[in-house]
């Protein structure tokens, strides 16, 4: 469903406040990693999963330890990897903060996300 004239036009309001409030997180969150890539990394990932079933099965079949332990770490390594492409970059912004201690990056983020906060208020408001 596509944004009406003034829902877009607020929408490139508060996108202009935030390149001016804060360039460095605006550059963090437009150079934030494509759809495409997160769609690849989670194929490589399944695939990495299957590859290193195969190679377990493999080494338990022929009785090969460490081909098993490797088919092992595989399958490990495959799943951190799906994980981390289905849960999106780390920020230091409030996308990213959970399960991170506060900051003062977190805290001065929180600040502007207050400041957009109350102006869309006041937009409204003035309505």
């Amino acid at each position: 469903m596509p944004l009406s004239e003034h829902e877009q036009r607020l929408l490139d309001q508060i996108e202009q406040a935030l390149y001016k409030e804060d360039p460095k997180f605006a550059t963090s969150v437009r150079s934030a990693r494509p759809r495409n890539r997160t769609r690849t990394l989670l194929v490589g990932s399944i695939a990495g999963v299957l590859i290193g079933l195969a190679i377990v099965l493999v080494g338990l079949t022929r009785n090969i330890v460490v081909m098993g332990v490797v088919g092992f770490v595989l399958i490990v390594g495959s799943c951190v990897g799906a994980v981390t492409a289905l849960r999106g970059p780390r920020a230091t912004g409030p996308i990213g903060i959970a399960g991170r201690p506060a900051d003062s990056r977190s805290t001065r983020s929180s600040g502007l996300r207050t400041k957009m906060e109350d102006r869309m208020k006041r937009r409204f408001d003035d309505q």
